[in-house]
């Protein structure tokens, strides 16, 4: 049995932002440490006072100075963005205890290293690096370096690192009141946005605009149109770079041309182009990003709606605390809605300050989805209790979240493994803890389950269709302990047992549906690893969707390995041998199947081998994006079907730590994000392959034979 203080996850924000440097005199020779004046700093916001506070436990414990030292990512310290706001917090962490800051700048990737490995031989006592891109080189800096103290803005690692602090934001919640307020003022009815790069940084603030939107309309009767990003489909407008302010011009003049009179860029300094041009265009909106626009922009103020607030500042100001206070740990940290980590600037809201708040309520209890497919790193909002009560979780209380694997184990890269994300997720963001016991075969199902009983957990969560009936007898047994089942419920429901369904089916349909397309042979194969409920209408979905792409095209595409009418196919037997996933791929192979689609945990991962040695031939991954968890197939993987178990169990956490908590049964749908596919490799057909998303939604199409 494990303890986890740690969430990952991959993925969320960097902008890379290109501008100029600020020196302090004299100027120094180029990659030397440059130390400030915090009353030097760049001004991208005002401070909030909150953020400095000060206690006499931080004084009497506080190291004698403390050495605060930045890398920037491309776009300088004064970019009046994303370097700047933390630049503003390593300041302010400095003056307060008593020491200096210093930063260098990257102009380019190649920096990343030198300048961290310079910052290394400066005694510094926090290194602080900025963004999604500095990640591998933060990392290898920290293995190479134990005693050594790191923050990283917008990355965390799995597994965590002792000696690095991951500052998380999640985005997309405060980008979601700003869609929503946005669809409530538009005058056309069409609003706008785009990206710098595509990263899950940037499209991240794009999903919560697009998604308020959406809600929105769904509770307004409206139409509002966002033009510039498609969250189903992960696809829309780049400008491919962070600096360029004529591509923001440009980019901004294109969309007010289609009709938005309201536009969040999500690309730095790209930004200030499409707020020049919507200047001079009249009638048109801007929405500011990371920083109040009104303040950080400030001749912009009169055309600056809102802007979705990254506070940074904030969470390098408490990372630094904490070393000054001898109480720093790895891990990560979430900046939420709930403690003040995000938000919007309210300025020029006061018209829907009231129907705003309902919705940032509804974000916080979890009712409310601000990602189309939760795939989103969260982290610790206690991590940072050294002294900034914005870092802690004063609304929720703390559930310790215990998980019983099936068979698999933990670290399968598939269903445990993305529900143990979850279970890390509710825990640490209610300031508790995450347990696992992994179980080994059927009968440690009951021990383990029992085992847990015995500790008290708040919330137990089993993982699989095999584990119903040893979790329906112990809730029947103990009737005030609460527990999370995945791909499995009951009927009639227990109050004490909510299950987590997913209609994978609908997912696996598109992904049919494409690999129907792309089929080079005119043969695509499947395989499960048990024949249960749960692995066959994965194969279901993706069956019916090739047949739907020969009806709609009239082509012949063969699937072979499973027979939906006849609920006959082929089977490993288990969820472990990728022995068995290399003879089971090899055979569908031989048969001429070009695309494979294994729905069996591990076991696919025999069949990945197979196809990457056996050349020309693409997988299908299942459960979670193969592209990132299986990242040594990812020249091979073709899609994934998402099955967002760890949005789940997340919420489920939440929902004990807030009251909220039911029985009965939770359904994860294309519609509401919680199955999807991954895009990246499927831009040919990205049109079609939303048109059936949509169908789909709307009942059109039957998923299901």
């Amino acid at each position: 049995m494990k303890k986890i203080n740690f969430v990952s996850l991959l993925l969320m924000l960097a902008l890379v932002l290109a501008a100029c440097s600020t020196p302090a005199e004299p100027e120094p020779e180029e990659n030397t440490p440059v130390p400030a004046e915090p009353t030097d700093a760049p001004d991208p916001t005002a401070v909030p006072e909150e953020g400095t506070d000060e206690t006499d436990e931080g004084e009497d414990e506080a190291m004698d100075g403390i050495r605060v030292c930045q890398v920037t990512d491309a776009g300088g310290i004064d970019d009046r963005s994303f370097n700047a706001s933390a630049w503003v917090g390593a300041q302010r962490a400095a003056a307060d205890f008593g020491g200096e800051a210093q930063f260098l700048e990257s102009q380019q990737q190649t920096d990343y290293e030198r300048n961290i490995n310079a910052f290394l031989e400066d005694d510094c006592n926090l290194i602080v690096t900025v963004g999604f891109l500095l990640g591998d080189a933060t990392g290898a800096a920290a293995d190479n370096n134990p005693d050594q103290k790191f923050a990283i803005v917008d990355f965390a690692y799995d597994p965590a690192k002792d000696n690095v602090l991951g500052l998380l934001f999640a985005t997309d919640q405060a980008a979601f009141v700003a869609g929503y307020a946005a669809a409530g003022a538009t005058e056309t009815g069409v609003v706008g946005t785009f990206g710098g790069i595509q990263i899950p940084p940037v499209t991240v603030f794009m999903d919560g605009f697009a998604l308020g939107v959406q809600y929105y309309n769904e509770q307004n009767g409206t139409d509002v149109q966002v033009i510039g990003w498609d969250p189903a489909a992960q696809t829309g407008l780049f400008a491919g770079n962070f600096e360029s302010t004529d591509d923001g011009r440009s980019l901004g003049e294109s969309l007010m041309d289609e009709g938005a009179d309201i536009i969040m860029p999500v690309a730095g300094p790209v930004g200030l182009g499409t707020a020049a041009a919507a200047q001079e265009r009249g009638g048109v909106q801007i929405i500011g990003v990371d920083t109040d626009w009104t303040v950080s922009s400030s001749e912009y103020a009169d055309i600056i709606f809102t802007s979705v607030l990254k506070n940074m500042d904030v969470a390098v100001y408490a990372a630094a605390e904490t070393v000054n206070n001898d109480a720093f740990s790895g891990g990560a940290y979430l900046g939420t809605l709930a403690n003040g980590g995000v938000g919007v600037a309210m300025d020029n809201l006061g018209d829907m300050e009231d129907a705003l708040m309902g919705v940032i309520d509804g974000i916080i209890a979890g009712d409310i989805m601000t990602s189309p497919s939760g795939e989103m790193l969260e982290g610790d909002e206690g991590a940072l209790d050294g002294g900034d009560d914005e870092g802690e979780t004063m609304e929720l209380a703390p559930v310790n979240v215990c998980q019983v694997t099936d068979a698999g184990g933990i670290d399968d890269r598939s269903f445990n493994a993305k529900a143990w994300i979850g279970a890390q997720e509710g825990a640490e963001m209610t300031g508790g803890e995450a347990q696992f016991l992994e179980s080994q075969q059927q009968t440690d199902y009951e021990r383990n389950i029992n085992a847990f009983i015995e500790e008290e957990c708040d919330l137990i969560v089993t993982v699989g269709f095999l584990l119903g009936d040893a979790t329906g007898a112990a809730a029947d047994n103990n009737p005030d302990q609460k527990f999370a089942i995945v791909d499995f419920a009951y009927d009639p429901a227990k109050d004490n047992v909510l299950g987590l369904l997913f209609a994978t089916d609908q997912a696996a349909f598109v992904a049919g549906y494409a690999a129907a397309g792309a089929t080079e042979t005119g043969v695509v194969g499947t395989f499960g690893g048990i024949q249960i409920p749960p692995v066959t209408v994965f194969m279901d979905g993706f069956a019916l969707g090739v047949q739907y792409y020969n009806e709609q095209n009239g082509t012949d595409v063969q699937v072979i390995g499973w027979d939906p009418a006849e609920q006959t196919g082929l089977f490993a037997g288990n969820f472990e041998s990728t022995d068995d996933g290399r003879s089971l791929g090899e055979s569908l192979m031989d048969e001429g199947a070009d695309i494979i689609m294994p729905v069996a945990g591990p076991v696919g991962l025999g069949t990945a081998a197979a196809a990457q040695e056996r050349g020309d031939v693409w997988i299908v991954g299942v459960d979670t994006d193969w592209t990132i968890t299986s990242s040594e197939y990812a020249d091979i993987i073709l899609t994934s079907v998402l099955k967002n178990m760890d949005v789940s169990v997340r919420d489920a956490a939440i929902a004990v730590a807030d009251g909220s908590y039911t029985g009965g049964a939770a359904f994860g749908t294309l519609e509401n994000g919680g199955v999807g596919i991954s895009m990246d490799k499927l831009a040919d057909m990205e049109a079609e392959l939303a048109e059936i998303t949509e169908m789909i939604i709307a009942g059109d199409i039957s998923t299901s034979p």
